[in-house]
């Protein structure tokens, strides 16, 4: 299995309205965040009786036409999807599915182990239901022991063999230092680690290139690639494409465009966010956890903070950047109260004419 749990689709009777179709339904639906139905008031019904109050600004600019050249898809993270017991409130997948498929463009990245299911020929009908396609997929690995070689590519080869068979095109890799949640950052790999860190990336690319996969590996604070120099040894000593995510390379106190320039071409998957620098500075000098800092609103929605993502874009399109944008803002929900929609929204607002 490459998932550690499994998780049922609904039929969809199952109290879930499907989603909307054609710019009307989707008018009358963007703005329905609450629970199931009661089985005697029709999905119709739920729609009058809903005023949409979010994604207002989003359906007008689609109204006028305005939608994307570059491609954008949407993160289950955006509705605080975790693989973390504690991470918060987890939203039910069907509410998440029919949301993304209601106010984005039919794309979605498939989120942690257990948001869709970990079979194929379950998760296939789930998605075309709602009408969406899974881009990429994301595994995290530990790349730098060499006792653990095998084992860690068995874990991407399911991994990617699952992501081929759902449709996706990129797999997304980030090195982690041990697989515990809370597991301390090494502060430096030896040579000999960072020798078989490489070796094994290569291993991947054979891996992905198998199944037809392009392979994006993510610099992440926390993870063992984080940093400017441990980027340029990543892009020296392999051949592996990158994936850009603005904020994490924020917090490690790297530059977003300083990197789009180093790698040129080898971008291959872009994580758009926008974050909060003061809180992303504490989360660097390590005197805030970066989990308290996420629940303190370290992710803004794009264009409110201070990324200035419109910089980051700009530089991405001068070397002709033609992958997925992915909005990628995590999220902690207290509860089931919280509304992450709106969030979302205002972030689209802000990315679709500057995509456009």
């Amino acid at each position: 299995m490459v998932y550690a749990r499994r998780w049922r689709a609904g039929p969809l009777d199952a109290g879930f309205c499907a989603p909307p179709r054609g710019p009307r339904e989707i008018a009358d639906f963007v703005g329905w965040v609450g629970a199931r139905p009661s089985s005697s008031r029709s999905c119709q019904d739920r729609r009058r009786r809903d005023t949409p109050l979010i994604g207002r600004r989003v359906r007008e600019l689609r109204g006028r036409g305005v939608r994307s050249v570059h491609r954008i898809a949407l993160s289950p993270a955006c509705w605080g999807i975790s693989e973390f017991h504690d991470w918060g409130h987890q939203i039910d997948p069907e509410r998440v599915l029919s949301e993304a498929a209601a106010i984005g463009e039919g794309a979605i990245t498939a989120g942690p182990p257990g948001f869709l299911p970990d079979r194929s020929d379950l998760a296939r009908p789930l998605l075309r239901r709602h009408r969406l396609h899974v881009v990429s997929g994301q595994v995290h690995a530990i790349l730098h022991h060499h006792e653990t070689r095998g084992p860690e590519l068995a874990h991407i080869d399911g991994h990617a063999h699952w992501l081929a068979a759902i449709g996706a095109d990129t797999l997304v890799l980030s090195a982690i230092p041990e697989r515990a949640p809370d597991a301390a950052r090494p502060e430096s790999l030896s040579n000999a680690e960072w020798a078989h860190l490489l070796h094994l990336i290569g291993s991947v690319e054979h891996v992905c290139a198998r199944h037809k996969l392009k392979l994006a590996v993510q610099p992440r604070f926390g993870s063992t690639i984080e940093g400017p120099e441990e980027i340029e040894r990543l892009l020296v000593g392999s051949e592996a494409g990158l994936c850009l995510d603005i904020a994490h390379l924020l917090i490690a106190g790297a530059d977003p465009v300083e990197v789009i320039e180093l790698a040129a071409g080898r971008i291959h998957h872009v994580h758009v966010n926008d974050i909060d620098l003061d809180l992303a500075r504490h989360v660097r000098e390590r005197t805030l956890n970066y989990k308290e800092a996420v629940a303190r609103n370290l992710y803004r929605p794009i264009g409110e903070g201070g990324a200035n993502v419109t910089r980051v874009t700009e530089a991405l399109q001068t070397v002709q950047f033609r992958g997925w944008y992915t909005l990628e803002q995590e999220t902690r929900l207290a509860s089931h109260d919280d509304r992450p929609l709106g969030r979302i929204s205002r972030s689209l607002e802000f990315l679709l004419p500057l995509l456009a």
